[in-house]
C-alpha cells in the first residue's frame, strides 16, 4: 500500500509525473507550476510520485547498540518488568533512559510483551547448566559432568547437613535438624554469568563484554557493560556485592573452576 501523502506536500502525483516526463529546464517549470527548483529536481530524480514513508530513518535513543543489546538480554534471561529494567538501566547502564525510550527499544527488537517471551529457551536451559570437575582418587583421572542448578542445591544442602552433624553436640545437632528444615532451593544461588558481545558497531573492534548477576529470591541485579580486564570486572563485582548486596556470600560455584581460578585469583585484593 502506498504511503499517504504529506498534508504539506506542494505536488500532487500527476503534477510529479508531468515534471518528472518533461523536458522543460528546472527554471521554467519552477515557475509554470508555481513550485521551487528544488521541488522540481527532487522529483526529476525521483523514480516513483509517491510520498516516501514518513517515518524517521534514524530514530533518536540514548542507548548505543551495545547498551540496546544489553537491555534485550535483561528483558529475555531475567523476564524484567518495564519498570524493573528502567531501574536497572538507569543505575547500571545509561542514567538518562527514559521510560518511553525504553519501551520503544523494547518494541524494535520485539520483545516488548513479557508474555511472547519464552523463558526456557533452549539458549537459557544452556548457561542454567553448571559443569563441574569430579577427581577420581584411585585412577587420577578428572571427570566431568554437568549438573543443574536444583542438583547443585541438593549438594549445598547435603554439605549443610553433613557439617552440621559432624560433632555429636545438642547445639549442632539442633542446627542440623533446622538445616533439614530449611533447605536451600536453586533461588537461593545468585546466577553469575560473563558473555562476550558480538561487534555491533562497525567503527570499533573492540568487544565488550557484559557481566550479569541476578538473584532470584531478592529479584537483586547487578550488570557491567565492559571492556577493560576481567579481573578488573570482578573487582568492581565484588565491591559492589560486599557493600550493596542483600546478602552474605556462603559458597563460590565455578562453572569451569581452573578458568575461575585464573580470573578472579586477585579477588583477595578487594
Amino acid at each position: 500500500m502506498s504511503a499517504k501523502q504529506h498534508k504539506n506536500a506542494t505536488t500532487t502525483p500527476e503534477i510529479r509525473a508531468f515534471i518528472h516526463d518533461s523536458e522543460l529546464p528546472t527554471a521554467v517549470l519552477a515557475r509554470l507550476l508555481k513550485i521551487s527548483e528544488s521541488t522540481v529536481r527532487k522529483w526529476r530524480k525521483r523514480e516513483t510520485v509517491e510520498d516516501a514513508s514518513h517515518v524517521p530513518k534514524h530514530f533518536k535513543t540514548t542507548l548505543s547498540l551495545q547498551q540496546q543489546y544489553v537491555v534485550v538480554q535483561l528483558r529475555t534471561r531475567l523476564m524484567l518488568s518495564l519498570d524493573e529494567l528502567l531501574v536497572v538501566c538507569r543505575q547500571f547502564i545509561n542514567e538518562n533512559t527514559s521510560r518511553a525510550g525504553l519501551q520503544r527499544c523494547l518494541k524494535r527488537h520485539g520483545v516488548s510483551k513479557l508474555a511472547d517471551i519464552d523463558p526456557a529457551g533452549e539458549l537459557i536451559k544452556l548457561e542454567q547448566q553448571v559443569t563441574v570437575a569430579i577427581k577420581d582418587n584411585s585412577s587420577d583421572q578428572v571427570l566431568k559432568s554437568v549438573v543443574s542448578p536444583e542438583a547443585m542445591s541438593e549438594v549445598l544442602n547435603q554439605l549443610r547437613i553433613e557439617a552440621a552433624e559432624k560433632n555429636n553436640t545438642s547445639e549442632l545437632a539442633d542446627h542440623a535438624r533446622s538445616a533439614k528444615a530449611r533447605s536451600l532451593t536453586c533461588s537461593d544461588v545468585v546466577q553469575v554469568s560473563v558473555t562476550t558481545l558480538p561487534v555491533l558497531d562497525k567503527k570499533t573492534t573492540n568487544q565488550h563484554r557484559l557481566l550479569i548477576a541476578h538473584d532470584p529470591d531478592s529479584q537483586w541485579v547487578y550488570v557491567d557493560l565492559y571492556q577493560d580486564d576481567e579481573a578488573d570486572a570482578a573487582r568492581r563485582y565484588m565491591r559492589y556485592v560486599l557493600k550493596h548486596a542483600p546478602f552474605h556470600i556462603r559458597r563460590l560455584l565455578a562453572a569451569n573452576y581452573n578458568e575461575f581460578l585464573s580470573r578472579f585469583r586477585l579477588l583477595s585484593e578487594v
